[in-house]
């Protein structure tokens, strides 16, 4: 009441307050129609809690699991017939067991990226939203509604790489390979008929040195993966720098994966990067009945041998 005093006392003319005393009683409707009232504050609503401006992209959790990943279970051997280097709890939802750990391969290892990257964002934001997109079981099977089965590559499935299962998922978008940014996801095939799933690091020279964007002096891109040996030391989650096969095999500042094929085409040089939790689509794939079963690994194709190995 008595700020609505106030508000009356400042709107009415100064003329009409100094013939008389105002009281309630002594108030018009015209008035009140009369009244100019200040404008109401404006409220930022967020579209979504826990939104923040520029973090469209998940990036820089992925460069986060790639760290994480290379300082705790960095080269402890590579095998087609494993996946995941260790068993990872999907928050409340029970654990995504590994077979064979330490050893993986690559496909998995793109898998472990992601899984350790929803970790570390839950961890660190306290927003553990991010398991109720997918049920664990999408980490586990190899149908059409599995993102595992889009990430070990079905080409029924229009799945030629890591980029396009997110993208079936809802979870990332086409970025082309002169666009690319640490911490997207590339899937190479080789003139040798082989092929690697990876996490792309950065453009490359001819010597090695890192690029820091697209340009005439980029010869390849250096990648993290699992790749190499069985034996412990010689292969299982690193680095390495891939070399399109157009410019040789030039001397690298570490181990070399010459022979890529480059291409504007998603079939041979399969490019993109994923989302940030809030802006996943919730777009997945169903089954139709005509999808032509499970995914089958090409052991063959991810042979995990690259050129120093």
């Amino acid at each position: 009441m008595t700020r609505l005093l106030l508000l009356l006392a400042i709107a009415l003319p100064c003329g009409a307050s100094a013939q008389t005393a105002f009281t309630l009683n002594s108030l018009q409707l015209q008035d009140l129609r009369e009244l100019t009232l200040p404008a109401a504050p404006e409220v930022a609503v967020p579209l979504r809690a826990g939104a923040r401006a520029g973090d469209k992209y998940f990036n820089a959790y992925v460069l986060k699991a790639v760290d994480h990943l290379y300082k705790n279970y960095g080269l402890l051997g590579y095998d087609i017939n494993s996946i995941l280097t260790h068993d990872i709890e999907y928050h409340t939802f029970g654990t995504i067991k590994a077979r064979r750990a330490p050893l993986t391969m690559c496909v998995a290892a793109q898998m472990e990226v992601i899984l350790t990257a929803f970790d570390l964002y839950a961890r660190e934001t306290g927003d553990y939203s991010v398991y109720n997109y997918l049920p664990k079981r999408s980490f586990e099977g190899l149908a059409i509604t599995d993102l595992k089965g889009h990430i070990w590559v079905n080409h029924d499935f229009k799945a030629d790489g890591t980029a396009d299962a997110l993208i079936n998922f809802g979870m990332g978008e086409r970025r082309t390979f002169d666009k690319l940014l640490p911490g997207d996801f590339v899937n190479i095939n080789r003139t040798t008929k082989t092929g690697h799933a990876v996490t792309f690091i950065s453009y490359i020279s001819k010597t090695g040195k890192l690029l820091p964007s697209y340009g005439p002096d980029v010869v390849g891109f250096k990648y993290f993966s699992s790749q190499g040996l069985r034996e412990a030391g010689q292969g299982g989650f690193d680095y390495r720098y891939a070399v399109f096969s157009k410019y040789g095999c030039p001397e690298m500042p570490y181990k070399r994966d010459c022979n890529v094929i480059y291409s504007t085409d998603q079939l041979y040089l399969n490019t993109g990067t994923m989302f940030s939790p809030e802006y996943w689509t919730g777009v997945v794939p169903q089954a139709t009945g005509e999808e032509s079963g499970e995914t089958a690994l090409n052991r063959s194709f991810f042979n995990g041998i690259t050129t120093d190995d």
